[in-house]
């Protein structure tokens, strides 16, 4: 597939205008002319190239791009410049989707946590631009605080990291937010939610459960952030017919 036509399709599904986002969202590195083989990850690094290089992939696509973090250069010297010339090397083009694949409705990390939860989605919130972010969901009646933690020990392969269950007995509105996502308490404590799901925490958040009587619980940045790239890689290869893969180098924080 030409590499423009693959661009068009991502940003036709993705809507990434859409978003105000501090990172690059859509083509970072052009390296190829077409696409014929894709690896999806969370995070770009060093072990996501190998594996693309082990697969023949001429094209990455993660949740986090060079530049996501904090302090990260994009100037492309010393270990960024490495990479770039890696994957010019090799014929690799770099794509990156942050928020969009955090909002889709489909394929984003909030709609399909909410699934893995056997919740019904019900309204965005979080809104960053023209779109929501996060996603509120609801069962269809209340559930007990032991079954909402059993359900999000189901839903994650390695289950919750933290919980802090200050909160109602009874859960029935959740507000789902992955990564660091728990930014968005308060407005979800607003719009009605019990308990809120999210991925890294700052040392506030226990406190702020605790004063607030409120349900949150953590299941780790990487972790809640596995869902879209790996549902994205299944989109891709049944409505483009083009191989592509989830690899997943885990990350516990």
């Amino acid at each position: 597939m030409e590499l423009q036509n693959f661009s068009k399709w991502l940003d036709e599904l993705l809507e990434p205008a859409a978003f105000q986002d501090y990172c690059t969202n859509g083509l970072c590195v052009e390296a190829s002319s077409r696409i014929s083989r894709v690896v999806t990850g969370v995070s770009f690094r060093d072990a996501l190239i190998d594996a693309a290089i082990e697969r023949n992939a001429d094209c990455i696509l993660v949740h986090h791009p060079n530049g996501f973090w904090k302090n990260e250069s994009r100037i492309p010297v010393g270990r960024y410049g490495e990479r770039l010339g890696r994957l010019f090397r090799h014929g690799i083009s770099l794509y990156g989707f942050h928020l969009p694949l955090d909002a889709h409705p489909e394929i984003g990390n909030n709609a399909l946590i909410a699934k893995a939860m056997q919740m019904n989605p019900v309204q965005g919130f979080m809104q960053e631009g023209e779109k929501s972010v996060g996603v509120i969901a609801e069962w269809d009646f209340a559930i007990s605080r032991q079954e909402f933690l059993d359900r999000a020990n189901a839903a994650f392969e390695h289950g919750v990291q933290n919980a802090f269950l200050f909160g109602s007995e009874k859960i029935k509105r959740v507000g789902i937010c992955s990564g660091s996502g728990a930014s968005g308490m308060d407005e979800a404590i607003r719009l009605g939610c019990e308990a809120f799901i999210t991925g890294e925490i700052k040392e506030a958040v226990p406190i702020a459960c605790e004063e607030g009587r409120f349900n949150l619980i953590s299941c780790g940045h990487h972790r809640t952030e596995i869902f879209g790239v790996r549902a994205l890689a299944e989109k891709m290869e049944r409505e483009l017919k083009i191989p592509a893969t989830f690899v997943d180098f885990d990350n516990p924080i």
